[in-house]
This record gives C-alpha cells, structure tokens and sequence, in this order.
C-alpha cells in the first residue's frame, strides 16, 4: 500500500507526493538512478568507475538492497527524488537535476531527519563527495558540519563525512 507521508507544493507550485517506497518502485528508482547518475556525478567521478552504475547491475543492486529505507517524492506519479536512511545514516538524497532547487530535496532531508529523531537517533551521519559543490552546499545551509574526510577507495574520489545533531522539531 502506498501511504502519503505528505503532499506539499514545491517553490515553483508543482504539487509533490511524499511516501515510503513499496517493491513495485524499484524499476522507477533505478530509471530515475540511471538516467541521472551521469549528469550528477559525472563532473565528479571518472567514467570507469560510473560504468558499473550506467551499463552494470551494481545500480540495480544497490536499489533493491535500500528500496525498502527509501522515501520517493511523486509528481504526477512520476518518482523525481528519493531520500533512504539505514540507522543513524542518510544513505542518499537523490533529487532528478529538472527538480533542483524547488524544495524537494529540503522536504526529503526534513522527513529523513524527523524520522531520524522519532526512533530515537539525538545525531545523523551522511557522507557526500567532497567535489560536490552543489551537496556539499545544501547539506551546510540546513546545518550539517564536516565531520572528517576520507578518500573513498572503490570511487577514487574524497568524500566528506557530516554530521547534524537531530533538535525536536526535526531540524
């Protein structure tokens, strides 16, 4: 069953559906992966390490390992983001790049973080490359801190680990 979380306009008055992904979203999440990982992380990544993701399994692998910790954001029955937690860990915020910057992914991060703090969790962790401006920003303006940074063996890149000490209102 596909429960609604909330349903809220974004900044430019698209309305967007927020729920639990279900198993039968796993083909919409890897497309939305699939047709976006490129433009996401390929400024970031070298292309023999995105191969695996692009022409690979490892996308699908990924996907049906996490669906089941994953939010998707919905417009018009379209999956356009994805937020997935596992424990105190934001395992990934993934916003399609036509949906940037209209409120979606502050949304996401919001319900990850609320959810965070009603089972308990007082701190959060997420790890974000370290090139990735654009995130690295984001994560910041909504109160995350460096935490450390460690180069990340398998993708042969940094990636900055942060950390957000979680307040009741979610935030």
């Amino acid at each position: 069953m596909r429960k609604i979380i909330i349903s809220e306009p974004t900044d430019d008055g698209c309305m967007i559906q927020f729920r639990k992904a279900v198993k039968e979203d796993i083909p919409n999440l890897i497309k939305l992966f699939r047709e976006t990982i490129l433009e996401v992380y390929g400024q970031i990544l070298p292309g023999e390490v995105l191969k695996p993701w692009v022409e690979g399994d490892r996308l699908s692998g990924d996907v049906n390992a996490l669906w089941q910790y994953m939010i998707v954001a919905e417009k018009a029955g379209e999956i356009v983001a994805a937020a997935a937690r596992y424990e105190a860990l934001i395992a990934l915020i993934w916003v399609h790049p036509a949906y940037h910057r209209k409120g979606i992914g502050s949304a996401l991060l919001d319900i990850v973080e609320t959810e965070l703090m009603e089972s308990g969790y007082e701190k959060a962790k997420l790890e974000c490359f370290s090139d990735n401006d654009r995130a690295m920003g984001f994560y910041r303006d909504k109160g995350w801190e460096d935490l450390s940074e460690e180069m990340d063996k398998e993708a042969g890149a940094l990636k900055t680990v942060m950390i957000k000490a979680l307040k009741k209102d979610g935030r």
